[in-house]
């Protein structure tokens, strides 16, 4: 704190003031739209591996990837619950029941348990995701407000370029 102060008192400012810089919504914006663009495709990637498992998936792998499916569907849980209940969408809702019904009962015993849990997470998750993309416009539109992503002295990228 001492050392804020003695900046900000060097820089002109009186002693324990900051100077507030703005770092501009628009580039708030576009830097959580590749944020959340990362993570849905991190999650469908995942959600596809789990679908994809057959048959006597090695035991590690399944408790490393229902691990991952938990905290993927935690993550997408609060952004199905932010959408408005009037605006969101049946699967999302059915996807929300869906994973309360999971964290309540866990995987069942047998040796097909663990998989089979594994499995209605990848499920949940994917409708999640679903949801989530069918409200998400807000990507397009802030491309369409912020063309100049960190290239303001060279021509907008093309969208698909993003």
């Amino acid at each position: 704190m001492r050392e804020h102060i003695e900046h900000t008192s060097q820089a002109g400012n009186a002693p324990g003031t900051a100077a507030e810089v703005d770092l501009g919504t628009t580039l708030l914006l576009q830097a959580a739209a590749a944020l959340e663009e990362h993570v849905e495709t991190a999650a469908f990637t995942l959600v596809r591996r789990a679908l994809a498992i057959r048959q006597n998936p090695d035991p590690q792998e399944l408790a490393h990837l229902t691990d991952m499916l938990l905290t993927h569907c935690a993550s997408l849980a609060v952004g199905v619950e932010n959408i408005p209940a009037e605006k969101r969408p049946q699967r999302g809702a059915g996807a929300l029941r869906d994973w309360a019904r999971l964290q309540e009962d866990g995987p069942s015993d047998g040796p097909l348990g663990p998989w089979s849990y594994a499995r209605q997470l990848a499920l949940v998750a994917r409708n999640m995701l679903q949801a989530l993309q069918a409200l998400d416009d807000r990507r397009d539109g802030i491309a369409a407000r912020a063309p100049y992503i960190g290239r303001p002295t060279l021509p907008p990228a093309a969208p698909s370029s993003r």
